[in-house]
């Protein structure tokens, strides 16, 4: 049985069909395409992950090793991503090789506003398929994830951008997203990564040029492509399909101005006048608002009506909760049909076939993918045809004084240029099969936006907020506009602040809502806050800070959504808050550090020894003599890492509990203790900053230094003082609770390995040649640049990953 043979009987088996021979060269050939341009409903996202699933564990031992052990796959839509993770999730179970993380072969991970995975960077040699979308994703691979702790953030940068691969789907809906990878594509080769850094680029409508960025120019001229060839397109599956008929007509309802009262109705009744008893009929416009109300339209004309069809609202601004509900309703199939209301969130890669679709006016492109969620696989054949009515919105109007008026609310979200060329185009068209629409191209736009550049990429490495406590913006690189999105989340508590200790956010949680209807809604007075991880407290939130990716906790009397409805920004009665699991942790902070808290205490010497042995453990899996990864320098900062814990504050911190006559208080160094929480007497104490300069000072290596500094994210490019730090009595220097002229013991580090006692210095803060030689920030700079920012995340990563092992074997909690 020769490759094709043997990926075919493997794919039958995934899929319970026979593979297309697209999808058969996309996993067989020597080396894989960079650009897909194959028609929707093809098998696209089957052709990617199985494809990719193939080269890494059953091609030639030289296909497996260039292979990434990550595929992530970025959609622009969160409805997308549950529609993806469950076709996963579906085949690898067929092939019985799908694990929940740590045992078994490969696992499936979620990223969308409301479901995210919080362990899957606990475990960088394992084989995972991550599926999200692109806010979720890019902002990771950029060093600012968003709905996630900012000590984790080097974490999924440096797994997001090493050893991986990114497939991008439907890359015409992912705006200036789609230039954004183009750049992290060309920097990962630049800069350099730990294992292969690849990217595939697929659509039904290509826009190629788009990649042609400053970086990406000269390797997009030549990117290899896969499109369906003779072999393809006469594959009775996709002849059916690519030969499909959809009759075309201009709907009897018009969006007008002024008629925002009158048009719901209008347009539920035509919907319902053209549906097809037993069939599902698909109605897409282009606001949420106006889904929501036509929805409401249509519950209320079917109300107590024998026999009528199902209606259902699908779009972004539901909750997980309500999400997951929608979408096992769309899988039904009810004796009398189905009514879907809908807003772009099932515009393409949504597998529903409609024998009725009704579509608002749109972009060109937005056009075609809406088309394609009619008659998908051919199954209405002309004398039973399958219909496409086309709403108008009227885009312009002429005044009294016979003077043509624009009216841009016609166009939103879209731009009234674009909608005037679609209808030109309709206005022509009887039918919008693939084999009609595919010969007509929209006129290319020049666009212009917002470019990753080297110096961004290499500013967003260090995750120190300004002096303000600001970051930097990187919502302009992912979304177009105000395409942007905050998460928001509801809880109930007494008083006027919610508790420093209330139970961290779960997925579940979140809804997304866009940043414009967020300030809306703050602009009434409401209850509403952010978490503050640098003081430890919640922040009142106003409208004027606001700002994409943020978390946005609302007391549940203020409203603003609905289970039927999703997001409304309406006080219409208390919003559900939804059931939290026990025992989950608070939120993070600075001086938080709970995995020191575990079940028992636990010896340095012991701790110490057990994260280096896990250190072992990971360069037996990961390392690869084509790469020069430094294990000797990680050895030496895995062993190292928590030394600093040896300092009489973070040992106070650990005994002061205990009893006078404990021999603990005597005992130590501690690494561990089995109290539930603690705090060190000096605010902000981190003892990774101890540990850092301890190696300095033993004239260990930089990069020792830098990782040891780095496990908990807190502690990374720069040493500065916080502005509420206890002061010590007398002039000296002073940074994260740790002050000049510190003591700090020896320690047995296991293995035959010690440490001498030293005094702390803080010089390394200073600018400048010091007594010790460079300064800190010169010292990590030259790293950054020699490495490259992907390379030190990485092993920055390597580093916190065996320091949660470890804890793991003490009786800890794994990441």
């Amino acid at each position: 049985m020769n490759n094709k043979e043997a990926f075919a009987r493997w794919f039958r088996q995934a899929t319970e069909r026979e593979p297309y021979p697209f999808q058969i060269r996309f996993a067989c050939e020597p080396t894989l395409p960079e650009l897909v341009d194959v028609p929707t409903g093809m098998g696209k996202t089957a052709m990617a992950v199985l494809g990719w699933l193939w080269r890494r564990r059953f091609a030639e031992e030289t296909v497996q090793k260039a292979t990434p052990r990550r595929l992530v796959y970025c959609l622009p839509m969160r409805v997308l991503v549950e529609q993806t993770v469950e076709s996963a999730q579906t085949w690898l179970k067929n092939l019985e090789l799908l694990t929940e993380l740590r045992e078994g072969e490969v696992s499936v991970h979620t990223f969308m506003g409301g479901d995210i995975d919080n362990d899957w960077d606990a475990y960088p040699e394992a084989n995972a398929i991550l599926i999200g979308t692109q806010d979720q994703l890019l902002s990771r691979a950029l060093n600012r994830g968003y709905a996630m702790s900012r000590y984790r953030w080097p974490m999924h940068y440096a797994l997001l951008n090493n050893d991986c691969l990114w497939i991008m789907d439907e890359v015409q809906l992912m705006g200036v997203g789609l230039t954004t990878t183009a750049q992290l594509q060309a920097f990962r080769e630049k800069f350099g990564t730990f294992g292969p850094a690849q990217s595939v680029w697929m659509s039904a409508t290509p826009k190629t040029d788009t990649l042609g960025t400053v970086d990406f120019a000269e390797r997009a001229k030549n990117l290899p492509r896969l499109s369906l060839i003779a072999d393809d397109v006469e594959h009775s599956d996709i002849a059916r399909r690519v030969k499909s008929v959809k009759l075309l007509h201009k709907a009897e309802t018009i969006w007008t101005q002024g008629s925002e009262g009158e048009y719901p109705k209008r347009l539920a009744e035509e919907v319902c006048r053209h549906h097809q008893s037993g069939t599902l009929t698909v109605v897409m416009v282009n606001r949420v608002g106006r889904a929501q109300d036509v929805f409401v339209e249509l519950q209320r004309q079917l109300k107590g009506v024998p026999n009528q069809p199902e209606p259902c609202l699908i779009h972004s601004r539901f909750r997980q909760a309500e999400r997951v509900h929608l979408q096992q309703r769309l899988k039904e199939k009810p004796e009398h049909g189905r009514i879907v209301v809908a807003t772009q969130a099932i515009e393409a890669g949504v597998d529903i076939s409609a024998r009725t679709l009704f579509t608002e006016l749109a972009p060109w492109s937005s056009l075609v993918q809406r088309f394609g969620r009619c008659n998908r696989y051919g199954e209405w054949e002309p004398k039973n045809a399958a219909h496409v009515f086309w709403i108008d919105l009227e885009t312009a109007l002429v005044d009294k004084k016979g003077e043509q008026q624009l009216v841009p609310e016609a166009a939103l979200p879209y731009e009234i240029d674009d909608l005037d060329w679609s209808r030109g185009q309709l206005n022509y068209l009887k039918e919008v099969g693939p084999s009609k629409v595919s010969k007509i191209t929209a006129p290319k736009k020049d666009e212009v936006g917002y470019v990753l550049r080297r110096r961004d990429v290499v500013d967003l490495f260090d995750t120190t907020p300004d002096l303000a406590g600001n970051d930097i913006d990187v919502s302009r690189y992912i979304r177009d506009g105000e395409n942007n999105d905050v998460q928001v989340y509801w809880r109930q508590w007494d008083g006027g602040k919610p508790s420093a200790d209330m139970p961290a956010l779960r997925p579940e949680e979140l809804c997304a809502v866009a940043i414009g209807r967020i300030k809306e809604f703050l602009k009434k007075d409401v209850l509403a806050f952010r978490w503050d991880g640098l003081e430890r407290h919640w922040l009142p939130v106003k409208k004027d800070n606001v700002w994409s990716g943020l978390t946005i906790l609302l007391h549940v009397s203020e409203g603003g959504y609905a289970e039927d409805l999703g997001w409304t920004g309406k006080n219409d009665g208390a919003v559900p808050a939804v059931p939290l699991l026990p025992e989950l942790p608070s939120n993070d902070a600075l001086d938080e550090d709970r995995f020191t808290f575990i079940h028992r205490f636990v010896h340095l010497t012991e701790h110490a020894t057990d994260v280096a042995q896990e250190m072992k453990s990971l360069k037996t899996t990961l390392d690869d003599p084509t790469l020069t990864i430094p294990w000797s320098e990680l050895f030496t900062a895995a062993r190292w890492h928590d030394v600093g814990k040896a300092h009489e504050v973070f040992q106070k911190m650990l005994t002061n509990p205990l009893l006078p006559n404990n021999p603990r208080k005597s005992g130590g160094p501690w690494a561990k203790s089995d109290h539930k929480k603690g705090r060190p007497d000096r605010k902000h104490f981190r003892h990774e900053l101890a540990s850092a300069l301890a190696l300095l000072l033993h004239k260990e290596s930089d990069l020792a230094a830098y990782l040891a500094a780095a496990h908990h994210g807190k502690v990374r490019l720069s040493i500065r003082s916080l502005p509420d730090e206890e002061v010590p009595p007398e002039v000296r220097r002073f940074a994260r609770g740790v002050w000049e002229g510190d003591q700090l013991p020896a320690v047995d580090l296991g293995d035959e390995i010690s440490t001498q006692a030293v005094t702390l210095t803080l010089s390394f803060m200073e600018m400048g040649e010091g007594p010790h030689g460079p300064s800190w920030l010169e010292r990590m700079l030259r790293l950054r640049d020699h490495y490259g920012p992907f390379r030190l995340a990485w092993m920055e990563t390597l580093v916190r990953v065996a320091d949660w092992r470890g804890t793991a074997k003490e009786g800890g909690v794994n990441a």
